[in-house]
Parts: C-alpha cells; sequence; structure tokens
C-alpha cells in the first residue's frame, strides 16, 4: 500500500509537503495579491450591516461568485500524486463540489466595532460583513474545530477535504491544526465534545463519558504543501497574529461519484455511521432576525 494512502487510512488525513511546484503557488499567490486592496476597506461599515443584515448566501460557491475558478488550477487539479490519491479514497471519476480560495484575516483589518463580536464566535466566517464584491472568496478570522460534514445535514460522509498553501505558512499565520483519527466518531454535532490536554493532544468524543485522547498536528507548511482528510476529520485554526504577511489557500471539497458502487477507502472509513439532521447547534432562526442581531452589535 502507498505510504500516503497508509496514512489515510490509519489517520484519515494526509499530509504532502512541497509536492506543488512552488513556483507556480507563488505567482498565483502574486496573482491574487494584485486583485485588490486587501485591508479594511473590504469591509462593509456597521449602518450598513445592521440596516441589510445578510447572514446567507455570502460566500463563493460551485459557479456562483467564485474567484478560484477564474484561474487556471489545473498543476494542482492534474498532478498525478494528487490524483492516485484521490482515485484510491474516492474511486474513479470522482467530482469536484467546490473549489475556493480561503484567506485569514490579520486583525488590523477588521473593524474596531467588529472586533470584539468576531472574537465571540465559534465559527468566525466574515462573509456577511464584507462589501458584496469581494465576496468571491471566503474569508475567516479563527474557526473552532469541526468537521466539513458540518455544512451538510442529513448527507452522506462520501466526500474529502483537499486543502493547498499557496504561500509559506508559518506560526503566526493562522495554520491549519487536524486531529489525527477523529472521524472515528463518526458525525458529531458542532460545537463538539472537546477537551484541552496539551499542545499535543486533545480529548475528543461522543460526550464526557465516551471520549479518547487524540493527537493533533500543526500544518506549518511552505508553498505547494497539499493536505487531504475525510469529511469527518476534526480541524479548525486560531486567528491571525500581527504579521503583514497574511495566508490565502486554496479548498476543495471532492466527493465520490455515486454512480461508482464499489467501496473505497473512503467507504471503509466513513460507512455505518449514522447521518445527522443537525450538525450544528450553534445557530438558530432566532439569531438571524434583525432586532436581535442589531441588539448584537449595538
Amino acid at each position: 500500500m502507498n505510504s500516503k494512502i497508509k496514512q489515510f487510512s490509519e489517520k484519515g488525513f494526509i499530509a504532502m509537503d512541497n509536492l506543488l511546484n512552488k513556483k507556480k503557488c507563488n505567482k498565483l499567490y502574486s496573482q491574487l495579491l494584485k486583485n485588490r486592496n486587501w485591508g479594511p476597506n473590504l469591509f462593509r461599515d456597521q449602518k450598513d450591516v445592521i440596516a441589510n443584515p445578510q447572514f446567507t448566501k455570502t460566500n463563493p460557491g460551485k459557479n456562483i461568485n467564485n474567484l478560484a475558478e477564474k484561474f487556471d488550477l489545473d498543476f494542482i487539479e492534474k498532478n498525478e500524486e494528487i490524483q492516485n490519491c484521490l482515485n484510491s479514497i474516492l474511486g474513479n471519476n470522482y467530482e469536484i463540489m467546490l473549489k475556493k480560495f480561503v484567506v485569514a484575516t490579520p486583525e488590523k483589518w477588521v473593524p474596531k466595532w467588529l472586533k470584539s463580536k468576531v472574537s465571540k464566535l465559534l465559527a468566525a466566517n466574515l462573509g456577511p460583513y464584507i462589501k458584496e464584491q469581494f465576496r468571491d472568496v471566503t474569508y475567516f478570522r479563527g474557526i473552532d474545530y469541526h468537521m466539513d460534514q458540518i455544512d451538510f445535514p442529513n448527507a452522506d460522509s462520501d466526500f474529502v477535504t483537499l486543502y493547498v498553501y499557496l504561500n509559506d505558512v508559518l506560526d503566526n499565520m493562522s495554520p491549519l491544526s487536524v486531529i489525527e483519527k477523529s472521524h472515528i466518531y463518526g458525525q458529531t454535532k458542532f460545537p463538539h465534545y472537546l477537551n484541552h490536554v496539551d499542545n499535543e493532544f486533545i480529548n475528543y468524543g461522543i460526550n464526557s463519558k465516551n471520549f479518547k485522547k487524540f493527537k493533533r498536528k500543526k500544518l506549518v507548511g511552505s508553498a505547494g504543501s497539499v493536505y487531504i482528510w475525510t469529511c469527518l476529520t476534526l480541524h479548525g485554526t486560531h486567528p491571525q497574529d500581527i504579521n503583514d504577511t497574511f495566508r490565502i489557500s486554496l479548498r476543495y471539497l471532492i466527493k465520490k461519484n455515486k454512480k461508482i458502487k464499489k467501496f473505497y477507502l473512503i467507504d471503509k472509513l466513513t460507512h455505518g455511521y449514522s447521518k445527522l439532521k443537525t450538525t450544528r447547534d450553534d445557530l438558530s432562526l432566532k439569531n438571524f432576525k434583525q432586532k436581535k442581531f442589531n441588539k448584537i452589535l449595538k
């Protein structure tokens, strides 16, 4: 068995450091830097947010307001090692559900009125606070450990995330952190039962009576590093520290072709778990009401 596939089979996660052509990654990153004036200018003002709250459809979708779809990404998508890994995990004719650029937003970009509010969010997706013309990428400022199944309630766990670092990501640039083997509990609701042990380990499970200790891996890596994990693998990141160089990465969601009935590695790792009709408990429709939103912001 290929060492990378063996790693995925055992940990639900693959790390491929320095896999892609670094010059091509740096070129793409440079093109993105020139695409807009990255900084406070991206944000809506407080009065506009209160008057026109927008909680849905503020992120790029497939064929919808998506900057990543405007670039030639064949050096990633047609990379032989990436294709071999995905074929082994998902089978041939796998489907790219979504690809998008994600930006780790530095603190100095965030308006003063918004900083304290964002710091209280478990999943600080900044889309609702970004001007509409700039919502073709996803902006975040830290996110608690979660699984990518969170966006797909009552659905099969038949997809993976492929994540590409386009620039060198240092410890103070909001590197991702992955909890190895955390897929073994299947679909669990966000926020998850987690208990910090130390910088290397964390307790995770169904509840305080049913949990295990898992190793977490911080993904500090250079441009061209590629990571793959199951949709049930917990991962998260701290907000970016004060740093003039910010992270722009590329995130893919890639799923097994439903027409293929053959049993593949993704099935071995995720098959048989119950589907959750509700994948998160941190949101409520009541929170979307304008009066309550105004109260939060004021």
